[in-house]
């Protein structure tokens, strides 16, 4: 799942307590895009890596839990992100199984990534991301 340092900026300016990324378990998180902006990347490259979009990350209960303490909050942050970030709100057009979004599940698309699968696959803290592909709106990310 990739996400981003400025989606979980703009959630805690929301919530009463702010919560550290590790709530949502992100192998990828990104920095120096727009709140939310994963969510429009149908294809990124890191290195000779291509990774392709899923879908929105649909979120369970386990970012409630404060993973220091092992204690679940009674909602948040899946209340605040329910209010934001559901599919209900960010995709107004279809019915709604109430679902809330952060993040963006993607995969390693070994087809196109140099030459079927050869090449550097080693990500690490400061690779450069390069977004080869976006859709035009989250309403059009499949879930």
């Amino acid at each position: 799942m990739v996400s981003s340092q400025a989606s979980l900026d703009k959630l805690n300016t929301i919530l009463t307590e702010p919560v550290p990324i590790n709530r949502f378990r992100p192998n990828i998180l990104v920095d120096n895009c727009d709140p939310f902006g994963e969510d429009l990347w149908d294809e990124i490259k890191i290195n000779d890596l291509v990774l392709q979009g899923v879908r929105l990350c649909s979120r369970c209960k386990l970012p409630t839990v404060n993973q220091e303490t092992g204690v679940p909050d009674a909602a948040e942050p899946i209340e605040t992100l329910m209010k934001f970030r559901s599919d209900k709100v960010l995709m107004p057009h279809k019915k709604p199984h109430g679902k809330v979004f952060f993040g963006k599940d993607m995969v390693w698309n070994w087809n196109i990534t140099n030459n079927q699968g050869k090449g550097n696959k080693t990500i690490k803290v400061g690779d450069s991301i390069s977004v080869l592909r976006m859709i035009s709106s989250v309403s059009e990310a499949a879930v």
